[in-house]
């Protein structure tokens, strides 16, 4: 659009080009202020590094017109610069950011007495934390440039101006280094890089450092959390003095289970993938599953035996056997022949002849030490033993008697382990604390599933499991894998005092026939199978003597 500002046509088309030029600058710089706010809003939804940076580098090579650029980052030890883009439009060369790592050497910022490399320039920049810039590199003055010219050496190219900014975050610490080489003028001829180009160049350092300031809060405060998880689960394992590191296994098996799904390409579970984020997540899941420890008497957890309270109560037992021969020797001078038989014959009830009730009582106080060690299953005739010994319950000469009382026949009686049903539902409450305590938690979104994934893992897929009694389109795959590495290592377990440690062979029989009641999921316990993950785990963690060879094929004709 012509303007008409004077009637001289020289004058008027010198004017109207001026005006042209403003508004053409004016539109550039509202361009580079739209490009500058879209970073700004990128800073608070893009959590890819990687795009934040492609998109300053952009802007700046825009702006300055520059040919070539490279972006530092300082490593988490702060010993050096890693490359994370290099860019050069007369190279047709673009590496880092979105387009992949850089392969290049990372740059030290220390010499080998560890004093501050302040010769070269970038690391010049990071120790001082001041802009350099120059017109042409070639003649800086007082720094080793032998990088630069070998670089341009290997590539016919010459470097000439150069800037280099520091990325300083709020607590003026730099965290990276942008360089810019070579400005372009419309024309293509390298030209100085100008105030305005510093000022810009500024504005986006900052941008920069913020973007990376908060991935490096973000990683922060991830690690703290998972640090936080680590510890808690330490805690809890501490709490027991013998399934102490139930958890941290428990957490490594899922772990490898669901790298090993990620690698897997056939068979029904192909199509199972896990991103960085969700393998994070369920590895939270996997060290968080019993949390609900934390409230579990120490009594119920490391109840090794029947007898077990704040002590074995067999000692007592065996105590009271002892008393009880004691009081037959006694009774045998005291009573006459008959009376004593009849004695006898009173207080165990017709069980045993008068001459053969010492051997009875060493008999009987062999088989309640035995029972009293916990097993798979009592079967009735052993529970109507223990009752007729609770029996024995009388009365002489002012004195009680007893060989066991009520509360310790209760706990003798118990079919498999050594947990009464009261101290079992104790135990199993500790996955409703679990979600419970982790349902509190102000998660970030990407593992706002921790806490249902962790207090699943004894739900079973045909609804018989607990707290809630879920059914099997109700349990996610996650929560399936927890709860199989959990089986599998508390079948596996060599430090449980109340149990044998089984061999690979019995544990995987009992999970295969969990598969077979419906319990665990069957194509998860194939995977598990087929895999090997199985053997991995058991030679990492196992007593070799439990090694032995399943025989996988008549494992999966338990429940195929």
């Amino acid at each position: 659009m012509k303007y008409q500002f004077n009637e001289n046509v020289a004058i008027n088309e010198m004017l109207n080009q001026v005006v042209e030029s403003i508004n053409d600058l004016a539109q550039q710089q509202v361009l580079h202020i739209k490009r500058l706010t879209k970073i700004g809003e990128s800073l608070s939804s893009e959590t890819d590094l990687a795009k934040i940076f492609d998109m300053i580098l952009e802007e700046a090579v825009a702006y300055t017109g520059a040919d070539g650029a490279t972006i530092y980052q300082v490593d988490e030890k702060r010993e050096m610069l890693e490359f994370e883009i290099v860019y050069n439009r007369s190279m047709n060369m673009r590496q880092g950011g979105s387009h992949g790592k850089v392969a290049w050497p990372a740059i030290p910022l220390y010499d080998s007495e560890g004093k501050p490399r302040i010769n070269r320039i970038v690391t010049s920049v990071y120790h001082t934390k001041e802009v350099l810039c120059f017109d042409d590199v070639y003649q800086a003055e007082g720094y080793d440039i032998s990088g630069t010219k070998m670089t341009d050496q290997a590539n016919n190219y010459v470097s000439k101006s150069m800037i280099t900014l520091p990325l300083k975050n709020h607590e003026d610490e730099v965290l990276g280094i942008i360089q810019m080489i070579n400005a372009m003028d419309d024309k293509g001829n390298v030209v100085s890089f100008t105030e305005e180009h510093r000022t810009m160049l500024s504005s986006l350092s900052s941008q920069a450092a913020i973007a990376l300031s908060n991935k490096h809060l973000i990683e922060s405060l991830e690690a703290l959390l998972m640090q936080f998880m680590t510890a808690i689960a330490k805690a809890i394992e501490r709490k027991s003095k013998y399934s102490s590191d139930h958890i941290t296994r428990v957490a490594k098996l899922t772990d490898m289970f669901a790298l090993k799904l990620n690698e897997n390409e056939t068979g029904k579970l192909k199509d199972i993938k896990f991103s960085t984020n969700e393998l994070k997540e369920l590895s939270m899941a996997g060290m968080m599953h019993d949390v609900g420890k934390i409230v579990t008497p120490e009594f119920i957890m490391d109840k090794s035996t029947k007898l077990e309270t704040i002590m074995d109560r067999i000692s007592l037992v065996t105590q009271r056997f002892a008393n009880m021969k004691t009081l037959l020797k006694y009774a045998k001078l005291a009573l006459s022949e008959s009376e004593y038989k009849a004695k006898i014959d009173a207080w165990f009830h017709g069980r045993v002849e008068a001459d053969k009730v010492e051997e009875f009582l060493e008999g009987e106080l062999e088989f309640v030490e035995k029972i009293n060690q916990g097993g798979e299953w009592l079967p009735d005739d052993v529970l109507d033993r223990i009752s007729a010994l609770a029996k024995i319950n009388f009365e002489y000469d002012g004195m009680h008697y007893c060989l066991i009382s009520e509360d310790e026949m209760m706990n003798l009686q118990i079919r498999k382990g050594t947990l009464l049903k009261e101290e079992i539902k104790k135990m199993s409450q500790h996955v409703s604390v679990t979600w419970e305590m982790l349902s509190q938690l102000t998660f970030p979104k990407k593992y706002a599933n921790v806490a249902k994934y962790a207090s699943q893992h004894h739900e079973k897929l045909n609804g018989t499991g607990y707290p809630n009694g879920l059914t099997a389109d109700e349990i996610p795959v996650q929560s399936r894998i927890i709860a199989v590495a959990d089986i599998f290592e508390a079948l596996t377990a060599a430090d449980r005092p109340y149990k044998k440690a089984k061999t690979l062979t019995e544990s995987l029989k009992i999970m295969a026939f969990c598969v077979k009641d419906g319990e665990l999921d069957k194509d998860l316990v194939d995977f598990f199978l087929d895999s090997g993950l199985y053997l991995d785990f058991a030679n990492k963690f196992m007593d070799p003597a439990q090694i032995d060879s399943p025989d996988i094929e008549a494992l999966k004709k338990i429940y195929s």
